[in-house]
């Protein structure tokens, strides 16, 4: 009996040290910025240091951003996960370990064939400097939207004329003053008081707004979307720095001027070249939200004196509200009657073709990744939404169980099947993965392929490489929609048939 009494007291101090260990040793919930090395593959890729780190429950979830953007999918504990993201650098949401090494793959679309790499990553933070991070920056910055004022500002000094009437975005407004002078005023919060050459801003800014002295004419342009928007009204020679490399660009003045030398590549986003800046002579970098999540790197190209402008176009509603941040380059260059007009053209086209015409043509989008499952959009997508504008009824997956704010979903073939069984139109998207070199190779894919009747029926369209480039091209990428479900039009500027 004893002995029994003896084991069972020993059990039940084992238990109270085990408990007393867990919960001396678990973090408290909250998001974190944490230090991550990578070792493994080639030794050239990295993932951003610090990350986002969230504890929820004793659980640990990191917000990762590789190096480039050819990382397809990762596998975590034996688990896939995909990437969070469309255009710039891979990102992805994945479980973590703090203070521990882990093993995980990664694949590679860079070569000439993917390829799943070996590597070991580690996640370490300190959690008494988990009040200020990325992630809270990001936050902060959605939370000033809810309570921003579109309104004029008042400067001392400056008289106030009037505000431009915007037909479709709802995120800037531009307000005129006397001489010259004008403010943008975006709905994160921040104010630019553009000042004419020679002449000086009021005193007594306050710190909302960020003064922008004319000409503006050496720009590092981190926010590659906004590329197509300076193509469109010739201004593109106001950019001296590129945030991606020359190969990356579909947009022909773009890759011109990198192969002239009139345009350099002075490094990403989160990893700018500030040396470059400086000799650059760089008087506005203009990034898109992704540098809310690197404060550090935006504190230090405004030390800099380079001030900062953000790109909140993305967050537009509407396709062409998007299209209509044309506006705010010509503003910035002093090409506003080129912008007026190219945002006219796009309205035109969007409006071109007669509404009796809109067939209400069933249309599913998609890709085939290299995991084998299928990647496509949600309702809220903008290019789903031009499939609706263009006549079409564009059909997705059930979206009830999807927690991600994220516009793209990553389905089983089963999955789309279930949905795509209706549609009369297939789109195959080819922004991220290759198009099948015909049809017959697109049914050799996958057997449920063979079983949808827009593919067995041979009613396939793919999009241009170019497509996502051009959101100054709503109207036309709109209007080709409608070629395609109302005519059957085989090729347009942004989409061809797979024969």
């Amino acid at each position: 009996m004893k002995q029994k009494q003896l084991l069972k007291n020993i059990c039940i101090l084992l238990l109270l040290i085990l408990i007393c260990l867990t919960g001396c040793g678990r973090i408290s919930d909250g998001d974190y910025a944490a230090s991550v090395s990578l070792k493994g593959g080639s030794g050239r890729a990295y993932i951003e240091s610090p990350c986002d780190v969230t504890v929820k429950n004793g659980q640990v979830s990191a917000h990762i951003v590789w190096s480039s953007s050819h990382y397809d999918y990762m596998i975590v504990d034996g688990k896939t996960y995909y990437p969070i993201n469309t255009e710039g650098n891979s990102e992805f949401e994945i479980p973590a370990e703090l203070g521990k090494d882990m093993y995980i793959q990664a694949d590679t679309t860079a070569m000439s064939e993917p390829h799943l790499i070996d590597y070991t990553i580690r996640f370490d933070i300190d959690e008494g400097n988990s009040k200020k991070t990325a992630t809270d920056s990001a936050k902060e910055a959605e939370r000033i939207e809810e309570n921003t004022s579109l309104d004029a500002p008042h400067f001392e000094g400056l008289d106030y004329i009037s505000t431009d009437k915007n037909e479709y975005a709802k995120c800037f407004a531009i307000h005129r003053y006397a001489d010259g002078f004008a403010c943008l005023s975006v709905n994160d919060g921040r104010r630019y008081l553009l000042v004419p050459e020679g002449k000086k801003a009021p005193e007594d800014i306050d710190s909302k707004t960020i003064v922008l002295q004319r000409p503006i004419d050496n720009i590092y342009l981190a926010a590659s979307a906004a590329m197509c928007n300076f193509d469109s009204i010739s201004a593109v020679e106001n950019i001296s720095l590129s945030g991606i490399e020359k190969d990356n660009w579909y947009i022909e003045s773009a890759k011109a001027g990198m192969e002239s030398g009139e345009i350099t590549y002075g490094g990403k986003y989160s990893a700018p070249d500030y040396e470059m800046m400086v000799e650059k002579n760089i008087n506005l970098a203009v990034e898109s939200t992704m540098i809310l999540h690197t404060p550090k790197v935006q504190e230090k190209i405004e030390q800099l004196g380079i001030p900062v402008f953000i790109d909140r176009s993305s967050y537009e509603d509407s396709p062409l509200g998007r299209c209509e941040w044309v506006k705010v380059y010509g503003l910035l260059t002093e090409k506003e009657d080129k912008a007026e007009s190219s945002f006219n053209e796009q309205c035109r086209l969007a409006e071109s073709f007669d509404k009796a015409e809109m067939t209400g043509k069933k249309v599913a989008f998609f890709s085939l990744n290299s995991n084998h499952q299928i990647v496509t959009r949600k309702k809220n997508d903008y290019l789903a939404k031009m499939i609706e504008l263009a006549g079409g009824t564009y059909l997705t997956a059930d979206e009830g169980s999807v927690e991600t704010s994220s516009s793209q979903l990553t389905i089983s073939t089963e999955a789309f099947y279930d949905y795509a069984a209706e549609a009369d139109i297939i789109i195959y998207n080819t922004a991220i993965e290759d198009a099948p070199a015909s049809l017959e190779k697109l049914m050799e894919m996958d057997a449920t392929f063979k079983k949808l009747p827009a593919i067995y029926e041979g009613k396939v369209w793919c999009t241009d490489k170019s497509l996502y480039q051009y959101a100054n091209e709503a109207g036309k990428i709109i209007y080709d929609l409608h070629e395609i479900v109302s005519n059957e039009s085989e090729n347009t500027d942004f989409f061809y048939k797979l024969k």
